[in-house]
């Protein structure tokens, strides 16, 4: 790995040790808003492990090392308390590869990937039809993700950062043909959503219905789960488990129900 110089000649796709105090943010990247506990998340692997992928960086007219790719295993180094990190320098369409790379790790709310599609159209005068092939969108459903920035600016900053809003919801809400009526279904999404979650968190995890769904999910999990990959202490660690599982069961099946112990007790 090349040692990192006061030099501001590097080359392209080669990998360098860079101090984290000589990288900038970049101001178009796509992202604006990070996820707290995702991001305390790769901080601890970050600590544990160091940073495995390397970010992508670029210099700007000044010769400055700005951040194209990894803002968030930027942020996670930090706060790990690192002093330099892996990256690999590049030239090229900065934009392009910032949002591409974003969006195949999935990191990007409805909202960002509609403003960061929208600013890359317009800064490469790409076509609905040319951007859909860069990203592999079919032209349509391009076309839907746009239609985001239709929203009223109150509403996008509201959910910019929001990963429980869906994509589907904001792109119906879109379809509204004024900015008060956009506004207006918007409130009654949010309120319908949070009456959701209030719903949830009030069910009784021992009401027999939460019961059954919960075992039909732990079973539904169970046989889904492909072993081919596993060691073989895996899979026996992976049977023992499932023996004592089948204990406990067959333990609990055979004693007498909970109803039927109390009334022994009071007699």
């Amino acid at each position: 790995m090349a040692a990192s110089t006061d030099s501001a000649t590097y080359e392209k796709g080669k990998l360098y040790e860079i101090n984290l105090n000589e990288l900038l943010a970049d101001p178009r990247q796509p992202r604006k808003s990070m996820d707290a506990q995702a991001l305390e998340e790769l901080t601890a692997s970050v600590g544990r492990m160091g940073v495995v992928q390397p970010i992508v960086f670029r210099l700007d007219n000044q010769g400055n090392k700005v951040v194209v790719a990894g803002e968030r295993r930027v942020a996670a180094a930090r706060k790990a308390g690192l002093t330099a990190i892996p990256a690999i320098f590049i030239a090229g369409n900065y934009s392009e590869i910032a949002l591409v790379e974003n969006l195949l790790r999935q990191d990007l709310t409805p909202v960002e990937e509609a403003e960061g599609l929208q600013a890359l159209m317009t800064e490469q005068k790409y076509t609905q039809e040319q951007l859909g092939g860069i990203i592999g969108k079919a032209q349509n459903t391009l076309s839907e993700i746009l239609s985001l920035n239709k929203l009223p600016q109150e509403v996008r900053d509201d959910c910019r950062g929001d990963r429980t809003i869906s994509r589907s919801g904001l792109i119906a809400i879109a379809k509204k043909k004024q900015a008060r009526g956009m506004t207006t279904a918007y409130i009654a999404y949010k309120a319908k959503q949070q009456k959701g979650k209030t719903t949830r968190q009030k069910k009784d995890p021992n009401e027999p219905q939460a019961v059954f769904d919960m075992m039909d999910k732990a079973m539904t999990k169970i046989l889904s789960i492909d072993t081919s990959a596993w060691t073989d202490d895996d899979r026996t660690n992976f049977q023992t488990s499932l023996t004592s599982l089948k204990t406990e069961i067959d333990n609990y099946l055979s004693a007498p129900p909970p109803a039927a112990q109390t009334s022994k007790k009071l007699a």
